[in-house]
């Protein structure tokens, strides 16, 4: 046998050997790169949200049908995709996944109780209070208890603090959450609207002092039709919401400051021009009864 012919199987495996390297790089590459772009896919996206959620937990004790339906129709109108969350799903865990869902309006129809030293306001989930439960978010101040002073007697539910809104995993990029319950936006306590801006939403929206579930129903309608329909700054269109006169004159106010320029009409152009659209994560109800928090007694 020749030398050539004696050498020529051992090119033939350096061949072989080659070639598996050269596709054992493409394969890890693939999955390297898939990981990456499952990861990209997986993550908040940075833009406002064509997604809307009514989160009613009034709606046991003070339903109101025609407000749904006609805030509703109002959001479908303006292209957003809506979502009502009913009492009976509004217990801590469905607000634990709220920075996770992608909503660009959020319409926060939920009982709000101000501390009895005044010092801070706190929003009511579904759930009755059990001290067994949630324990280490009770401990850590993320949870208290809210009372809510009904003529038949008190109940007691979570109320989730504005620690809880830091606390969780997400954000709502860009986001218009409109707080429906009493004090939700007092002068003095703004750590809730705070905790929202932080998670990166662009506005909050709420009542400096108690409101009626009637007036808050009727209100929120309408900042909604001059904000959606006829295109009104956020600042123009709280202006023109009328004080709650059973209450002391309670007003709507926004916040931060720099939000009242705001035309939710330029979010949404923004929106339609990302790719980003995504679902809303399936998760998650007003207010003429007095609120409590932190086993706080009624005035």
């Amino acid at each position: 046998m020749s030398k050539r012919e004696k050498e020529a199987p051992k090119e033939k495996r350096r061949f072989s050997n080659r070639k598996l390297l050269i596709m054992s790089v493409i394969l890890v590459s693939m999955v390297i790169s898939g990981s990456i772009i499952s990861m990209m896919l997986l993550q908040t996206p940075n833009k406002f949200s064509l997604n809307a959620a009514i989160i009613d937990q009034l709606g046991d004790d003070y339903p109101n049908p025609q407000f749904v339906k006609e805030v509703t129709s109002i959001l479908k109108d303006s292209g957003f995709n809506v979502t009502h969350y009913k009492s009976k799903e509004l217990n801590v865990n469905f607000f634990k996944r709220l920075a996770r869902s992608s909503f660009g309006i959020m319409i926060l129809r939920v009982h709000s109780a101000l501390r009895e030293d005044g010092s801070t306001t706190d929003l009511f989930t579904s759930e009755k209070f059990n001290p067994s439960n949630h324990v280490e978010e009770l401990n850590n101040g993320l949870l208290v208890k809210g009372i809510l002073n009904y003529s038949h007697g008190p109940k007691e539910y979570f109320a989730f603090t504005s620690k809880f809104i830091e606390s969780l995993e997400g954000s709502f990029p860009k986001s218009i959450v409109i707080a429906m319950g009493c004090w939700s936006l007092k002068p003095e306590c703004k750590q809730m609207a705070e905790a929202f801006i932080k998670k990166s939403a662009e506005a909050y929206i709420g009542w400096t002092g108690l409101v009626g579930t009637n007036h808050t129903d009727r209100e929120t309608t309408k900042l909604l039709r001059m904000l959606l329909e006829e295109n009104k700054t956020i600042a123009d269109a709280v202006d023109s919401i009328n004080p709650d006169w059973n209450f002391r004159g309670s007003q709507m106010e926004y916040h931060p400051q720099k939000a009242g320029s705001l035309k939710i009409s330029s979010l949404i152009a923004d929106a339609k021009t990302s790719c980003n659209h995504q679902s809303a994560v399936t998760l998650f109800k007003p207010v003429s009864a007095v609120c409590i928090t932190n086993f706080i007694r009624f005035r």
